[in-house]
């Protein structure tokens, strides 16, 4: 599609006005699946979904995505990742996201992690709301956390605690 082309605009139930702040793509019952090499690396849904061009924004309610790590990565040991939120944003071309609403991750590993509020921006995942994880061995609660986007650092901060049971870990 060129820049000439018209925007399109589908499955709309009331009216948009013409608006810089109007949608240039606007979805519901929105289904996704990204390849990288001929591999699928993630898949998701979104009850409604809009897009703006400009910028590659991106709003979306009552998202799911799963991801595949890709083997031998950091995120690899985590196994399938799946992350929901009821709000998204997001800034595709600046790798940049926002959850908020309750952002649950879910991985094939067992591991589950809750938090309010999540930002991403390319390299690293952040709260500054209270997060509740538990996974293989441990249970742990903070009031914000700062982690790595590639699953090789998860710091909890501001009154941190917990449980570690190493021979669960096993």
């Amino acid at each position: 599609m060129g820049n000439s082309a018209a925007p399109v605009i589908s499955q709309i139930s009331t009216p948009v006005a013409a608006s810089s702040e109007a949608p240039d793509l606007s979805l519901r019952g929105v289904a996704f699946a990204r390849l990288s090499d001929g591999r699928l690396v993630a898949r998701g849904t979104a009850e409604h979904l809009d897009y703006r061009r400009a910028g590659g924004r991106l709003i979306a309610t009552d998202s799911e995505t799963t991801l595949m790590p890709e083997p031998g990565t950091g995120l690899a040991s985590f196994e399938t990742l799946h992350v929901s939120a009821p709000h998204v944003e997001g800034e595709i071309a600046n790798r940049r996201g926002a959850g908020s609403g309750g952002v649950n991750l879910d991985t094939g590993r067992g591991d589950h992690a809750f938090s309010e509020a999540a930002t991403y921006d390319g390299a690293t995942v952040r709260s500054d709301s209270r997060v509740i994880g538990r996974g293989p061995g441990y249970r742990v609660e903070g009031n914000g956390m700062v982690a790595a986007a590639d699953g090789s650092s998860v710091h909890l901060t501001r009154g941190v605690k917990g449980t570690l049971d190493l021979e669960a870990r096993r």
